[in-house]
């Protein structure tokens, strides 16, 4: 015999997983923004790198470099 009891425990399951799978698309989409803007692009000439932080590197006699 079915009771009333079953019949909401099930769709309580049913809107517990429907809620848990939402929960991982959301994340999954943050993490694949969060990845693609933060992740190392390679490694990077002096030049970029001392522009990251705010310092220009001096420049050669002769104008070169």
């Amino acid at each position: 015999q079915v009771t009333s009891e079953k019949l909401c425990r099930a769709q309580q399951e049913l809107h517990f997983q429907a809620a848990t799978y939402l929960c991982l698309l959301r994340s999954v989409r943050e993490h694949l923004a969060l990845h693609h803007e933060y992740h190392g692009k390679g490694e990077r000439s002096p030049d970029e790198v001392a522009g990251l932080v705010g310092f220009r590197l001096p420049q050669q006699p002769g104008g070169k470099g």
